[in-house]
């Protein structure tokens, strides 16, 4: 049985999206560039499934079939390189890949630095404490210790918002759930779908408080003056969620990933 989809698509009529940014310079990667190179180079950080998460020896999962889709488009290979999150955009910008896919949240700031595709994933941040656990709300977060991954929009949430807790930074997020279940942390903010996974997985040690924390739109992001792949880009994601191909691979590896 196919697990309910948590996350609300854009609809066709919101292709042209306000976090959408395309640069007017000659910059960035031209589809001959990838051409020439023979492949579409994939970054990725592969903590965040469904949408990316390690399969033996490979990183698989909702954002990787998309990017697969893109070269498949372009006629080229696809190469995955997994990275931190936090290196991500300065590796983009260097030309040390033409792609991200990352679960990556839309903000102004990234904006300024990278081009985003349409956005296709609509979420937000949850936050997960034990069972047991005093605390019931947002508000009592303040005082806390709370994981999260490094340099994230909940990283950057919970730095302005709770001034006086202890922020505690992860390389994954499965590694902030993992200092909550272990009381080392009084909770974690960590995105919507993972979060619901994590505590499916532990119903007896984790639970997820009442409501999201952040409302939260998800993108592609490509070099600055990348306009030819940007628009190949917006294609084959807006196809996706036209003709059903997007919820097929979401229930997929909804279905077969397991939380480590």
């Amino acid at each position: 049985m196919k697990k309910k989809l948590s996350i609300m698509l854009l609809c066709a009529v919101m292709i042209i999206s306000a976090f959408s940014f395309t640069a007017c310079s000659n910059s960035g990667k031209t589809l001959q560039d990838i051409k020439d190179a023979g492949k579409l180079v994939l970054l990725t950080n592969s903590g965040f499934p469904p949408f990316e998460y390690v399969e033996g020896t490979e990183v698989v999962g909702v954002d990787i079939e998309l990017a697969q889709l893109i070269a498949d488009e372009i006629g080229v290979e696809l190469e995955v390189v997994d990275m931190d999150f936090n290196l991500l955009i300065e590796a983009l910008k260097s030309g040390k890949g033409d792609l991200i896919a990352a679960g990556m949240t839309v903000t102004d700031e990234r904006a300024e630095e990278i081009d985003f595709s349409i956005v296709y994933i609509e979420m937000g941040l949850k936050v997960i404490v034990p069972v047991d656990s005093d605390i019931t709300s947002f508000d009592d977060l303040e005082g806390k210790k709370i994981g999260v991954q490094a340099s994230t929009t909940a990283d950057i949430y919970a730095q302005e918002n709770y001034t006086t807790a202890e922020v505690l930074q992860f390389t994954k997020p499965v590694d902030a759930v993992n200092a909550v279940m272990s009381g080392n942390a009084d909770a974690a903010i960590i995105d919507l779908l993972p979060a619901e996974a994590f505590v499916n997985e532990y119903p007896s040690e984790i639970k997820l408080l009442d409501g999201l924390l952040s409302e939260e739109v998800t993108a592609m992001g490509v070099q600055k003056g990348s306009d030819e792949l940007l628009e190949v880009v917006n294609s084959v994601l807006q196809k996706s969620l036209d003709d059903g191909t997007f919820d097929t691979i979401f229930n997929k590896h909804m279905e077969k990933y397991t939380v480590e």
